[in-house]
This record gives C-alpha cells, sequence and structure tokens, in this order.
C-alpha cells in the first residue's frame, strides 16, 4: 500500500505545537509540500525550518484560523506558491475543562466556540475553493474523546468538538460532489501543551491505565493515520467519524 504524498499540498492549521506540529512534520516527511498555520508567524516558521531539514519543503502561514481575512490572505499565498491545495487538516482549537454549564461564563464559551468550531468553518470556506479547483483533496477535522462523553464541565469544549464532528459529514454532503472528502478524527486524551494546562497528572495516569501499553495518546500516535486519509487510497472513505482511542477514557 503506497501512501506517499510525492507532490501534494497540505496544510494545517494550529501547526506550531502539539499535534499539528507532529502532523505538519510527518506528512511533510511522507513527501508532502506542507502550509504551517498559526497565529505566532515566528513558531510557524520555526516548524519550517524543521521540516526543511528533513529535507522537506513548507511553507509559514501567520494566521488565526478564526479571522476570515488573515485566512483568505494565506489561501493566497499557498495558490500564488504552489498553485493549488490537496488537503487541509482543521486542528486548530483550544482546550476548556471545568465549566459546569450554571457557571458558563458566556465570553469565555464564544472564545472556546471561536477557537474550535469557527475556525474550522473559517478555513474550510476560504481553503476548500482552492481545493476544488486543483481537482478535489482531503479536509481532516480534528475532533475529541470528549464529543462523545458527558463529562461534567465539559460542555462548551465537548459542545464544540461534537459540533465538529457534524460539520464534517455536512462538508462530505455538500462537497463531496466536487471531488473534497471529508474526515472527523476523535483522539482519546493526548498529551500536548494546551492538554497539560487543564489536565492534572493523576486524570492522566488513571486514563493510561486503560490504554494500550498503559499510556494516553502522543500527537505522533495520530501522523500514520491522518497520512493515510491525505492520501490516494483512502479515497473512499469520506464523512465518517473515526475513533482513535480506546472505548473508555475518562
Amino acid at each position: 500500500m503506497d501512501v506517499n504524498l510525492s507532490g501534494k499540498v497540505v496544510v494545517v492549521t494550529g501547526a506550531a505545537q502539539g499535534i499539528g506540529r507532529a502532523l505538519a512534520l510527518g506528512l511533510a516527511a511522507e513527501g508532502a509540500r506542507v502550509g504551517v498555520l498559526a497565529r505566532d508567524g515566528k513558531r510557524a516558521q520555526a516548524v519550517v525550518d524543521e521540516i526543511e531539514a528533513l529535507p522537506g519543503e513548507a511553507l509559514a502561514l501567520e494566521a488565526d484560523a478564526a479571522d476570515e481575512t488573515a485566512v483568505a490572505a494565506a489561501v493566497d499565498l499557498v495558490d500564488r506558491t504552489w498553485g493549488g491545495l490537496d488537503g487541509l487538516v482543521n486542528n486548530a482549537g483550544r482546550m476548556r475543562t471545568g465549566m459546569p454549564v450554571l457557571d458558563t461564563d458566556v465570553a469565555e464559551l464564544g472564545e472556546i466556540l471561536r477557537s474550535n468550531l469557527v475556525s474550522a468553518v473559517v478555513c474550510t470556506k476560504r481553503f476548500a475553493p482552492l481545493m476544488i479547483r486543483s481537482g478535489g483533496g482531503r479536509i481532516v477535522y480534528l475532533s475529541s474523546a470528549a464529543s462523545l462523553q458527558a463529562n461534567a464541565g465539559g460542555s462548551a469544549y465537548a459542545g464544540a468538538k461534537a459540533a465538529i464532528n457534524s460539520l464534517a459529514a455536512i462538508v462530505h454532503t455538500e462537497l463531496a460532489g466536487h471531488g473534497v472528502r471529508t474526515t472527523a478524527l476523535v483522539p482519546g486524551l493526548t498529551v500536548t501543551p494546551g492538554m497539560r494546562e487543564v489536565v492534572t497528572d493523576e486524570h492522566l495516569e488513571r486514563v493510561a491505565s486503560r490504554y494500550p501499553g498503559g499510556r494516553v495518546g502522543q500527537p505522533e500516535d495520530l501522523v500514520g493515520l491522518v497520512t493515510f486519509l491525505c492520501s490516494d487510497v483512502a479515497a473512499h472513505v469520506s464523512g465518517s467519524v473515526l475513533a482513535v482511542r480506546p472505548p473508555v477514557d475518562r
């Protein structure tokens, strides 16, 4: 099975650290030309430097993934540099727990929705036309196991990620006729800088005891599946929600 991505252009959002960085490096290692989109241009460039050292080909895209004007400029830069788009990985987002419904901070709720859901909608809206013009491609949406659970205090984040699952299916319905395939990935607990800010060591140990090998996920654990999805081998996989987790991880 050949999942070589040589010549394909893939943009990864939220790619300065964590899952996004791991996916950008992994896709580049398989031959993809990678657009590294992040709010912090210096950190995006640092990932580009890592990719070029592989060696690989990459482009820093400084943009807030939920800012339509900034994303439109990133699309234009990708188009001018590479002339098309084959893949988009909507990974940008921020985790938030510990906010019960009755204690909801509406401003914080809005920020969680903006970071996770609005960013995915904006990037889909702006990048998909370039993908369609290129003959189609793959959009991967990074969801979360929280979207399938009823964890107390998680309504804002879980609600945003549940909407991502629906968004992937809806975009498939709307764009499959243009050759655009979609998948929502539902990772279990994955160790990232953002996750470490809100999850205790005790919780990590408890979840790890239920995982294969006694450990929770690492960003690199998602690289193989995303590489497969962005390849031509996965051409018949679309509109689905794929869980990358044991049955229980809370």
